[in-house]
Formats: C-alpha cells, structure tokens, sequence
C-alpha cells in the first residue's frame, strides 16, 4: 500500500481538516501533517521454504507540526497517537493493524518560526 492510502485514510477517519501530504511537509503552514516512508532499519520479512507470506510491514513516519502553543500541540500529538495505538482497521479491502513503536510521541522540537513539532513511528503490518 502506499504512503497516500495511509494518508487519506488518516484524513477521513480522523477528521484531519488542515494541511496533509506524504514525501514532503509544507514548510508554510502552521498546522500540517506529513506521512513519509520510516527511515528505520526493520528487519526484511522472509518466509522459507516456499510458502507464501500472510502480511507485509510497512513502516511510516508521521511528522507533526502544530501551533505555537506547547499545551495545544502536545494535546493534538496524543490524540493522534492514541488513534492509531494497536488499531486496526479497513483501508479499501486492506486489512491492517497499526503497531506504534514509542510509548508517546517525539517531540521533535519548534521549528526557526517557533512551531512545535513532533513525530510518530508506525509500523502498519497489511494482511494479503
């Protein structure tokens, strides 16, 4: 699956209502989100012996940035980490279940224009 499924996903179930995109964050924006592909290092998924495997991983790191106000940005980092913490759902006919890595979001810091940031490692294992 790709980065724009998980993101329109995220759009119309959260009810994300400002900026969104996947490969690049909008830099002009305020209150934006950003799917882009982990660059963690996940192990490779193998099945021997010939047998077909029953699940890929995809693994996606969601950037946050919102607000100037710390409080507020925390708030929003929580509620969208809740909302994919051990979730799992439909996208299309796609059954997946979202495995957060971290207990809580990372704060990544306020940008040079004071915005908080954070981000979320997901790994997204896709049953096929």
């Amino acid at each position: 699956m790709t980065l724009k499924q998980y993101r329109d996903y995220f759009r119309d179930a959260f009810g994300w209502t400002h900026a969104i995109s996947s490969g690049k964050i909008d830099d002009s924006e305020e209150i934006a989100v950003c799917f882009l592909n982990s660059e963690r290092e996940i192990e490779n998924i193998q099945t021997y012996g010939g047998a077909k495997k029953g699940y890929n991983l995809k693994a996606i790191t969601i950037l946050l940035r919102y607000t100037k106000d710390a409080d507020e940005a925390e708030e929003m980092a929580v509620r969208i980490q809740d909302f994919f913490h051990k979730k799992s759902f439909l996208i299309g006919e796609q059954s997946v279940f979202a495995h957060v890595i971290y207990n809580e979001p990372i704060w990544i810091g306020a940008n040079d224009d004071g915005v908080c940031q954070y981000s979320f490692e997901i790994d997204f294992i896709e049953k096929i």
